[in-house]
């Protein structure tokens, strides 16, 4: 049998990360990484250009109002990488998410 109701769209919720890694309630921020969560499925998104991974602390710092950046959906193991940058500035965890994107 089938239960599911007809014209009922399954709900769709944003988790937004501001630059310093935290999760912030609104998109007005710049947005560096989200998550799609829908039906029980996570969909994981980092900010990216020219593509790559954008450095918020990188040579485009100053610039990043004007870049063409977007959200690039990305694995989960990317997408902490990402974040763990974010978070505590260490290099090497960039270096790990730039790896990793190249790698698919």
């Amino acid at each position: 049998m089938d239960f599911t109701i007809t014209g009922q769209k399954p709900k769709k919720e944003y988790v937004y990360i501001n630059k310093n890694g935290k999760i912030i309630s609104n998109d007005v921020d710049k947005v560096y990484a989200q998550i799609l969560i829908e039906a029980d499925k996570e969909t994981y998104y980092i900010i990216t250009y020219q593509n790559l991974p954008l450095d918020p602390m990188g040579k485009y710092q100053k610039r990043q109002a004007y870049l063409e950046t977007k959200m690039q959906k990305v694995k989960k193991k990317t997408f902490d990488f990402y974040v763990t940058y974010l978070q505590t500035n260490n290099s090497i965890y960039l270096t790990r998410t730039n790896r990793s994107y190249q790698n698919g």
